[in-house]
């Protein structure tokens, strides 16, 4: 059974080229726009979601390091990777699996494969 991946990016172009990568990597992808639509999709989906790749900086009242810490409470074997350009190592809660925007389709794979591993 493939790997799937829960893209939360509420940027369309980043959204969009997150999924396709991850897509012709060969991962089953999902897409949210927000936190709630993320938990929502959490809850409901009928496929097993195993990686949760989140922006930090989304609309709504939850940002990314919230949706990660509601989610790893809610289901513990999700792998979360929270994503921003904003925000530097240091900024970033301890034990958060992070990733630095801009990253190459390359990284992005990579750090989804060993996430899901």
């Amino acid at each position: 059974m493939a790997v799937c991946v829960l893209v939360v990016e509420d940027d369309p172009l980043v959204r969009f080229v997150a999924v396709q990568t991850l897509a012709d990597a060969g991962f089953e992808t999902i897409e949210a726009v927000d936190a709630a639509q993320a938990l929502e999709l959490l809850r409901r989906d009928d496929r097993t979601i195993n990686v949760l790749l989140t922006d930090v900086r989304m609309p709504g009242r939850m940002n990314g390091f919230e949706l990660s810490l509601v989610a790893k409470r809610k289901w513990p074997e999700l792998r979360v990777i929270v994503t921003s350009g904003y925000f530097d190592r240091e900024d970033v809660p301890t034990g958060t699996n992070f990733l630095h925007k801009p990253y190459s389709a390359s990284v992005l794979v990579s750090r989804v494969t060993q996430a899901a591993a």
